[in-house]
């Protein structure tokens, strides 16, 4: 029977069509139906027109496909007696491995906790969700522990460390903790051997007691043993899982998936399979690196670990949680003093350059300069010659300085300098231009040189310093980093404290000591004032030290003039009104 099918206009058409023809037709007339899972890939997260509830549904599909088979090791706590049965197990067991999951913030100071990953021995891998939200209403959602319920059971296993009430101790001839601990007040409780464990122990001990208020102390940190047994390793936790525990993890590499996306809307069901393996990678290297490191010849190193190395965790993050003071008002007179110095060079480079403009006009005709370059390319696998711009063309007008392939063109062909490092014919470096200066004369590489130090103080400390204070405390916390360096020293980051120009006395004032304001009670008409302090007066806040007989003290609601002054036996100024 024919088939009816219309042409571009939509008359119909009588044809006897083939039987490949009726399968296009078919194909044609009854599109297949996309389904989304074949349509939304994981190359979908990264589109803008795909909702973050299909982006949602992505993560959903690939995680359980990828990490399905860890669910039934994965357990999500809901309940504070949840949570209070596996601190107890934690406590019993005497181990315990420890991760956070923040707001996808690396930033302890103003980060949320999202929720805290949890392993102990006999246990399932645990994750704590603590403020996951819907992802359409933005509400918290139910069933979640608090940062005050994980801080009161975390505050569990410090006091039984230290055999303090409040945290767990075997039950005593049938009594429960309270009962037997009213019965023996006054005696020291039996102290458990709690091994705390982390994975970058100094992020998660900011993140706890930033979020939660509790200190919790670091035992061991597989980052550092890690570092400490070979510093040419990676460190990283599934790096080092990886290569010292299960090579097949490998293949289940998934942190691709959630890149873009807020952790806070994941559903924490999903959310565990991903977060939760972390700490039971953490005990599992932990195991591992503790039985490499008590072999006979690496006592030494274990040493160092654990008396050096470990306490040194707690004090640099306690150094980069307390930060430093920057002096906002100073830091703006000294970036508006910097940036004129800046127009001054910038004056005298322009200034320089017109002096050789009818050099460079010259050269500009010249066959050199308008030759066109030649590089070699290889094209799959031919090596075949490429023309490139000529020096005229790539040298602009006025000449980009910023530029080495210009400022070379003008110095090495315009103003025909010699090389003055064979190695590095046509550098433009700091001690080329110098030595280019002291050469031929050349007040331009001078006026470049001071520019670049100019530039680079601006970029790096006067105007950078400023922007990286924090807007919770308005203090600059710089990162320290224990084998920041292969050698095994320290380094700062975030910036460089470390690398704070000693020449340059202006820079290093732009710090501060914390000011902290306190009130001082008059007693029998008479102020004591540590020497140190400075005080409010209606010249304004002056040292103690320049504090005469006759100034007026301004309190909250009075004013007082000064009598006599004398200094007592501490070295405090006693100032009688």
């Amino acid at each position: 029977m024919p088939e009816k099918v219309y042409d571009i206009w939509g008359e119909e058409l009588e044809i006897s069509p083939s039987e490949e023809a009726k399968n296009i037709i078919k194909k044609a007339s009854q599109p297949k139906k996309i389904k989304v899972k074949d349509a939304l890939t994981e190359k979908s997260l990264k589109l803008k027109s795909v909702s973050i509830n299909d982006k949602l549904e992505i993560i959903r599909t690939n995680v359980h496909r990828i990490l399905g088979v860890y669910e039934a090791n994965t357990v999500v706590i809901h309940t504070k007696e949840q949570l209070r049965d596996y601190i107890d197990n934690a406590i019993k067991n005497g181990i315990i491995a420890i991760d956070t999951e923040t707001n996808n913030s690396l930033d302890p100071i103003s980060c949320k906790l999202m929720g805290p990953c949890l392993y102990t021995p006999g246990q399932k891998n645990a994750y704590i969700p603590i403020n996951h939200v819907d992802v359409d209403t933005r509400e918290r959602l139910p069933n979640q522990i608090t940062e005050d319920d994980f801080a009161k059971e975390i505050q569990r296993i410090i006091n039984a460390k230290n055999g303090v009430k409040g945290g767990w101790v075997p039950d005593y001839e049938g009594q429960s903790y309270n009962e037997w601990w009213d019965a023996n007040v006054g005696i020291n409780l039996p102290k458990q051997d709690v091994t705390i464990i982390f994975h970058n122990g100094k992020f998660d001990y900011e993140v706890i007691k930033c979020t939660c208020g509790v200190a919790l102390p670091i035992d061991w940190d597989t980052l550092i043993a890690a570092k400490l047994i070979d510093e040419n390793e990676r460190a990283g936790l599934k790096e080092q899982y990886i290569t010292k525990i299960d090579p097949s993890i490998e293949k289940y590499s998934i942190e691709h998936l959630f890149e873009g996306i807020e952790y806070a809307v994941v559903d924490p069901d999903i959310f565990a399979l991903y977060a939760a393996t972390d700490a039971y990678m953490t005990y599992k290297l932990y195991l591992w690196q503790k039985e490499e490191l008590e072999k006979p010849d690496n006592a030494r190193i274990l040493k160092l670990l654990l008396e050096i190395e470990v306490p040194v965790i707690t004090v640099a993050a306690e150094m980069e949680l307390a930060g430093v003071s920057i002096d906002s008002e100073y830091a703006k007179r000294l970036s508006a003093k910097y940036h004129k110095k800046l127009e001054v060079v910038d004056k005298q480079i322009q200034d320089e350059l017109e002096k050789y403009s009818a050099t460079i006009d010259k050269w500009r005709t010249t066959t050199a300069a308008n030759e066109a370059t030649c590089t070699t390319k290889k094209v799959k696998g031919v090596v075949k010659e490429v023309k490139g711009k000529s020096k005229n063309e790539q040298l602009e007008d006025p000449v980009g300085i910023n530029s080495p392939i210009q400022l070379a063109i003008l110095l090495y062909d315009v103003l025909k300098c010699e090389p003055v490092d064979p190695k590095n014919p046509r550098g433009t470096g700091e001690e080329l231009l110098e030595a280019l200066d002291k050469k031929y004369d050349i007040p331009l590489c001078k006026y470049i040189l001071e520019k670049r130090g100019i530039e680079k103080l601006l970029g790096t400390y006067i105007d950078k310093l400023p922007e990286c204070v924090s807007p919770v405390d308005n203090r600059l916390h710089a990162k320290f980093n224990q084998y920041g360096a292969d050698t095994g020293r320290f380094s700062s980051s975030d910036p460089n404290l470390q690398n704070i120009p000693s020449h340059e006395k202006s820079i290093r004032m732009l710090f501060k000591a914390a000011t902290e304001y306190h009130e001082v009670e008059e007693k029998d008409n008479t102020y004591i004032i540590p020497c140190t302090d400075e005080i409010l007066t209606t010249r304004g806040w002056i040292k103690i030290k320049e504090l005469s007989i006759g100034d007026t003290i301004c309190g909250d609601e009075t004013q007082d003039l000064v009598k006599n002054i004398s200094i007592d036996s501490e070295k405090n100024y006693v100032v009688s009104v």
